[in-house]
C-alpha cells in the first residue's frame, strides 16, 4: 500500500467524533431554556393542563426546572426591614421575592440566593441586595436531599415602582434561566 495516499476526510476516525459533538452540542442547545409548569390541581387530565414548555412564568406557578420545583410564593414591593439602619437608596425601593425550592431529582442539589436576580424596566439585570442575608427568612445558600425542600426570601433593590421580572439561572456554566413576571 501506497502510504503517500491520503484517505477522505470523511472516513478519519476524528472528522466521525467531531460530527457526534457537534449534533449532542445542538441539540442540547434546543432544549435549554425549557422549563414546565407542574399542574397543582386535582383535577382530571385535559389538554389545558398538560405540561407545556415555556420560559417566562408568573407568581405562584410551580416550574419544574433542572430537578427542582421552583416557585415564587409572593412578591412583596416597597419592603421594609424593620431595621432603621436598612433603607433603600433614594428613590429605590426593597422588593422581597418568597421562593420555594423542591429537590425533585435522585441526586442532592445546590441552591443559592445569588440564583436569582432582578430585571427593572430598563432591562438592567442585578443580583440580590447587599441586605439579601439580613431577613430573617433569608433563602441563604446550601444543599437539598432527595425531596428536601427550602423555603425563604431574597431581597432586591430596585427603582420605586419599577416595572420587574425576577429571573431564576441556577448554575453559573449554564445559560438556561427562567423568567417570572408578577
Amino acid at each position: 500500500m501506497n502510504t503517500s495516499e491520503k484517505k477522505p476526510v470523511f472516513k478519519k476516525a476524528w472528522f466521525w467524533v467531531i460530527i457526534v459533538i457537534i449534533a449532542i452540542g445542538a441539540y442540547s442547545a434546543s432544549q435549554q431554556n425549557k422549563a414546565t409548569v407542574v399542574n397543582t390541581n386535582n383535577n382530571n387530565a385535559t389538554s389545558e393542563n398538560k405540561p407545556t414548555e415555556k420560559t417566562t412564568f408568573k407568581v405562584g406557578e410551580t416550574i419544574a426546572f433542572d430537578g427542582k420545583e421552583v416557585t415564587i410564593k409572593s412578591i412583596d414591593r416597597n419592603w421594609d426591614s424593620g431595621n432603621q439602619f436598612i433603607k433603600a437608596s433614594d428613590g429605590k425601593e426593597y422588593i422581597k421575592a418568597n421562593v420555594s425550592i423542591v429537590n425533585k431529582s435522585n441526586r442532592e442539589l445546590s441552591f443559592n440566593t445569588f440564583d436569582w436576580k432582578v430585571e427593572d424596566a430598563n432591562g438592567a439585570i442585578e443580583g440580590p441586595s447587599g441586605t439579601a442575608f439580613t431577613a430573617s427568612d433569608s433563602l441563604g445558600s446550601g444543599n437539598l436531599a432527595v425531596n428536601g425542600k427550602k423555603e425563604g426570601s431574597v431581597i432586591f433593590e430596585v427603582a420605586k415602582d419599577s416595572k420587574i421580572k425576577i429571573h431564576y439561572q441556577p448554575s453559573f456554566w449554564s445559560n438556561k434561566k427562567i423568567i417570572i413576571e408578577p
